[in-house]
């Protein structure tokens, strides 16, 4: 059982799951340390993916193949912490348009600032040259997995599903 656990920690998929884990709890750890203790990975989707000219739940949602509700709960948490606000949609009344405060744009400015940070830990660790060697290979591996169409039918059922 111990030898399969072993081989099982070299799946790329483990690796993924590691190295994520890692990277979030680096974030985590520099945005605290800018006194932003209370966010979710979600708050931060939700924050990265914000148009200046506002953006609804729903484009946010079919953005990052999460549920409008999930969405919707994250918005309404991020204005309750006033980093959001909601606006009547200019053409459709069914809609409201979500945009940055300035607290918001605040935190956008130390999430990037904790980025720069992160990238520069995991190059004192690994080198400039490996972590640009990774930056690389994800991004041409995102660029051809992102353009088929089938991953968008299965991911939902089998992002849900343990590795």
């Amino acid at each position: 059982m111990n030898k399969h656990r072993e081989e099982s920690e070299l799946f790329l998929t483990r690796l993924f799951a590691k190295s994520y884990r890692v990277i979030k709890s680096l974030n985590a750890h520099y945005l605290a340390e800018m006194g932003y203790q209370d966010f979710k990975v979600g708050h931060v989707m939700v924050m990265m993916n914000l148009k200046e000219e506002g953006i609804t739940a729903a484009e946010i949602s079919k953005k990052v193949h999460v549920s409008k509700q999930a969405i919707s709960k994250l918005v309404h948490e991020l204005a309750e912490k006033g980093f959001l606000m909601n606006l009547k949609h200019p053409e459709d009344l069914r809609a409201t348009l979500i945009q940055t405060t300035v607290s918001g744009e605040q935190f956008l400015a130390a999430l990037n600032e904790c980025r720069i940070k992160v990238d520069k830990e995991l190059s004192q660790v690994i080198g400039t040259d490996k972590l640009d060697q990774i930056r690389s290979a994800m991004e041409s591996m995102l660029l051809h997995y992102e353009s088929n169409a089938y991953l968008d039918s299965e991911s939902e059922s089998f992002a849900n599903s343990k590795l």
